[in-house]
């Protein structure tokens, strides 16, 4: 689990930091006094959770928290202040809780264990295909039996999703030789399989009949948020995707005119 926690005040911070890795030490916490600097992170990291404190010199926390929403809408937002005054103004955000400080372990356990978006414990698969691709669980590459495995999921990741049928994985993988290799494809679809299901992720492949897809929402890709329009997806854009694949090409120069075609 990440969660974010924002206040101007050095003790409070340090307070709710040191109550929120008591509660839950396996989370990632990550403790921000400035808002700009908070949003700043939570572009790029999407944080689960966000303990914001309200009455702040620089900013109101209830913005922050909209402006959180708009970063990542499924952000659990918990407010941590001394003023009950706003508690209406939070719900109205839909904000998944509200804890008057001092902020106590049972308190923070509570919010934590009723969170408004359940927080999936499982390993968090992302995808890099800005340059070589490769795909990570917790930050370490996954390690396929076949390359072609990991070549099969990489043209899943370029079709954005959309069912692929078999012929056209064949045709791509063997560069259209027409021999039969639909036990080939049996064998890398087993691969996949066993490696995502290694690291809690089988759902991520999604198999229907003579056609393979990817769950985008299972999987974080920079590719995918370039084409949502994220900030940091294009800062990251450097020119290449997928510069192992040949047939990848297509898709770069679909990605080097949309920019300049906005330039």
């Amino acid at each position: 689990m990440k969660i974010l926690a924002l206040d101007d005040e050095y003790l409070a911070l340090e307070g709710i930091c040191s109550v929120l890795k008591e509660v839950n030490p396996q989370a990632e916490v990550k403790g921000f006094r400035y808002s700009d600097e908070a949003l700043s992170c939570s572009a790029d990291w999407f944080p689960d959770v966000a303990f914001l404190d309200i009455e702040m010199r620089e900013e109101n926390g209830v913005s922050v928290a909209k402006k959180l929403k708009e970063q990542n809408p499924k952000i659990n937002i918990i407010f941590v202040t001394g003023f009950s005054d706003y508690m209406r103004e939070a719900f109205d955000l839909y904000a998944s809780g509200y804890v008057l400080k001092p902020a106590t372990p049972e308190q923070i356990k509570r919010e934590l264990g009723n969170l408004r978006f359940p927080v999936s414990e499982k390993k968090k698969i992302y995808v890099h295909t800005f340059g070589p691709f490769e795909i990570f669980a917790d930050g370490i590459p996954l390690k396929f039996s076949y390359s072609k495995s990991k070549e099969l999921l990489a043209i899943l990741i370029d079709e954005k999703g959309l069912p692929c049928p078999l012929g056209k994985l064949e045709e791509m993988l063997w560069e259209n030789n027409l021999s039969d290799k639909s036990s080939y494809i049996r064998n890398l679809v087993a691969d996949i399989r066993k490696t995502l299901r290694a690291c809690g992720s089988e759902n991520i492949l999604i198999h229907n009949y003579n056609q393979l897809a990817i769950d985008k929402d299972a999987i974080d890709c920079d590719y995918f948020d370039y084409l949502d329009g994220k900030p940091s997806a294009s800062a990251s854009f450097n020119f290449e995707y997928m510069s192992q694949y040949t047939w990848a090409e297509s898709t770069l120069g679909f990605l080097v005119r949309k920019i300049q075609k906005n330039l």
